[in-house]
Order: C-alpha cells, then structure tokens, then sequence
C-alpha cells in the first residue's frame, strides 16, 4: 500500500477522542478532546487585530469548540437572550452569575485536552532536547562537527 493509499484509506477511519464529563447545576456537560484544526481555530478565534491572543476569549472558545458536540451554542434565540454577538460570547454571559461552573467546565475541557502539545510545545520540547543532532547548527556557518567548530562556508 502506497503512502497516498495509507492516508486515503486513513481519511475514513472515524476519529477517536479523549472526553469527559462535568455536573454543572445539575446539568451533566460532555466534553471532548480538540483536534489540531480546532485547536489552531481557537488562537485565530482569540486573536484581536494586532495579532495579540485574548486569554479570556480564548478560554471561552475552547469550551464552545469542546461542547458544541452537546450543547446549541448557536441557537439563534440563546444568542438573543443573552445578548451575544456570537457563540464565543455566550461562556461568560451563561454563567455570569456561575463563576464555579464556569471553573469547572474549563477546567474539565483543560483535563481532557492536557495530554495534547500545542505546536508550540512541541517546537520548544525540540528546541530545548539535551540529545545533540548530528551536525547540529550552533551559530549562522558553523556546525558542532568533530572536535571543533568549523566553518562551513
């Protein structure tokens, strides 16, 4: 089976995700696991026009992206009543007067997403690997070949 047959074949295997699940007055929330696309959305989601990530926001995307599975965030009448512009806004307004159930619902979505490395993550888990690379780069024209360092140019 070729590469391009493995992914095709792959693209059709149902997805299997981490989830959980919180009581938040009374009402049993289900949560799941964010997949990569998900997790890349909510940073766009969260980030204003300079490019900066608003926590907060960022916060009440994932609880939505880890939710929505169970939950109408985008119910046009619940959007209304709680005076939403969109379904992003809605995390703090529904428990405005819940600060608990809101902790436990973000909690409970950052339990089940602990095991994922954001890209981040991984990038400075690389950055910072005590193992040497071969011919690993040390500074602009020099590589850590041997005894010494030796120019590559």
């Amino acid at each position: 089976m070729s590469k391009l047959d493995k992914y095709l074949a792959k693209s059709q295997d149902p997805v299997q995700r981490r989830t959980g699940s919180v009581v938040i007055d009374g009402d049993e929330w289900q949560v799941r696991e964010l997949t990569m696309s998900e997790s890349r959305a909510c940073i766009r989601l969260a980030e204003d026009s300079n490019g900066n990530v608003d926590t907060f926001r960022f916060n009440d995307v994932r609880i939505v992206k880890a939710t929505e599975h169970d939950f109408p965030w985008n119910d046009k009448d619940l959007l209304k009543a709680y005076r939403a512009k969109d379904k992003f806004d809605l995390p703090v307004k529904l428990f405005e007067n819940n600060r608990d159930g809101y902790a436990a619902l973000l909690d409970k979505v950052n339990e089940v997403n602990s095991k994922i490395k954001s890209e981040q993550e991984v990038v400075e888990d690389l950055k910072n690997s005590s193992e040497p690379m071969e011919n690993q780069a040390t500074s602009v024209g020099h590589t850590s070949e041997g005894e010494g360092n030796h120019q590559t140019s």
